[in-house]
């Protein structure tokens, strides 16, 4: 017969033996980390954006290293010329060199991405964590009016505060985040209605925590993921409605060179010229890919339900 003290000996697991491979507790940044890292194809697509946005911000270094070329140097005598040594791809209409061009237009193209990118997250977080935090009247008022904005046809937006107003890249930045943020507005408020009803943060306001504490200090670092992957996904999209505008002749104008405004003028000269067309519209299908890809994986790595 086994006594209780042996029964308990029998149960209890060998000192040194482990019961079970049990994983460390992770939080979620890293396990979302290693996620993303594990998705070798968009880390590969969000290496090529910064790569896009490193060489926009040293155009000028590639001018003076690489091209020798100004983007609005006319040479009528080198007009048309093919890619090649010289001219590495080329010239266009007026003899300017078409990379010089193509590198400098993409500050222009990327700038409008990450600072329209910048706004529409700056008002439209602002508002969804307002909304979403005192509820009521404000939630209505602030609510009605995202559904005004949502509601306009964007397209017809763009074409009016465009003639309103002479686009660079700071004007053409807040004409699309005019509409942009109300997409942001409402995710946020979502977000924001679903944390705000947890223990920690009720804990916080029986402490006597103030409104601006609780939103800035614990609501929106809980956001702060729904932000990555709108910011993520939203530059590719914004790109598009750039070199759109810009084809339009509503965007940036000439001689400032543009991805959006080369394919405009290029339009005139296809037949003459094909490379004209096809380096600036496949530098745009290649970064907008590159966009979509890159924020797909970090809405996969950030999402929570779809976690394998």
């Amino acid at each position: 017969m086994i006594g209780p003290s042996r029964v308990a000996e029998l149960d209890m697991p060998a000192a040194g033996i482990e019961t079970g491979a049990a994983r460390p507790a992770q939080s979620y940044w890293n396990e979302s980390w290693e996620r993303l890292r594990a998705n070798r194809i968009g880390i590969a697509a969000g290496l090529l954006i910064v790569l896009f946005a490193l060489i926009a911000i040293m155009a000028p270094l590639f001018s003076f290293a690489l091209t020798h070329y100004q983007p609005q140097t006319i040479n009528l005598d080198e007009t048309f010329i093919r890619p090649g040594l010289r001219h590495l791809l080329g010239t266009d209409e007026l003899g300017r060199d078409t990379l010089t061009r193509l590198i400098w237009g993409a500050r222009v193209s990327l700038g409008v991405a990450f600072l329209t990118v910048a706004m529409s997250l700056s008002v439209g977080t602002t508002v969804g964590m307002v909304a979403g935090y005192y509820g009521g009247w404000t939630d209505d008022v602030l609510m009605r009016l995202v559904d005004t904005v949502l509601a306009i046809p964007a397209i017809f937006l763009f074409i009016l505060m465009s003639i309103l107003f002479r686009p660079n890249a700071f004007t053409l930045a807040a004409i699309v985040a005019s509409v942009g943020w109300g997409s942001v507005a409402r995710l946020v408020r979502g977000e924001v209605l679903s944390v705000k009803q947890r223990d920690f943060i009720l804990a916080t306001r029986s402490i006597g925590a103030r409104d601006a504490r609780l939103m800035v200090r614990h609501l929106l670092p809980n956001v702060l993921p729904v932000l990555i992957v709108a910011a993520s996904l939203g530059v590719g999209q914004i790109i598009l409605i750039e070199a759109a505008l810009d084809f339009l002749g509503l965007g940036i104008q000439p001689p400032t060179p543009s991805w959006g405004n080369m394919l405009t003028n290029a339009q005139s000269y296809f037949f003459r010229s094909g490379f004209l067309v096809a380096f600036p519209g496949l530098t745009i299908f290649v970064t907008v890919l590159a966009s979509n890809i890159f924020g797909n994986a970090v809405r996969d790595a950030f999402d929570p339900r779809l976690k394998s």
